[in-house]
């Protein structure tokens, strides 16, 4: 499964940033991601256990570059394996994945597609404002010593921010 999605940023950018390189943060805005435990950390690169929301759970080495203001996470194990990406600059944020299903998840790989694509639109949309959601009927922590509060509605979004969509080199521009 390849796609990028992509949103322009209205306001500040390096506040964005800090948000999508809190590793720690991430189950607070990537609701796919129910929680994550950092294993290890060496030099920019931490080793993490994930646990996902839809079941299944899995490793990952997550990596940041201040300098390009990237944040990579390398999938290693579990229901898929592969890359995502989040970039923040120009004036946009965008978030790309190339991963591939494993298991009974191959199974529902174009279902898992359009879920993916659309957790990671409301993931942008959670960066961007700054808001983090609740998860619905999750329980409240995260990761050790975080909990889940904020924002009571992930799809209550006013749909302003321009959305750009790729998926496996298919360009299609939209706006909410």
């Amino acid at each position: 499964m390849q796609f990028q999605e992509s949103m322009r940023l209205e306001g500040n950018g390096a506040e964005v940033w800090r948000r999508a390189s809190a590793i720690g943060d991430i189950p607070k805005y990537w609701h796919g991601t129910r929680s994550l435990d950092i294993v290890t950390v060496d030099g920019r690169v931490a080793r993490v256990k994930v646990k996902f929301a839809f079941g299944g759970s899995g490793e990952a080495d997550i990596s940041t570059d201040e300098e390009n203001r990237t944040l990579a996470i390398d999938y290693t194990s579990g229901p898929f394996i592969g890359k995502q990406t989040v970039a923040v600059g120009d004036g946009r944020i965008t978030a790309t994945w190339d991963v591939k299903f494993r298991g009974v998840f191959r199974i529902a790989s174009k279902w898992n597609e359009g879920h993916f694509r659309s957790g990671t639109v409301h993931a942008l949309e959670r960066l961007v404002r700054g808001q983090e959601g609740e998860r619905g009927g999750a329980s409240g922590s995260t990761r050790k010593g975080v909990g889940s509060r904020g924002w009571k509605d992930a799809d209550s979004f006013d749909g302003t921010a321009e959305r750009v969509s790729k998926a496996s080199n298919v360009s299609d521009s939209s706006t909410d």
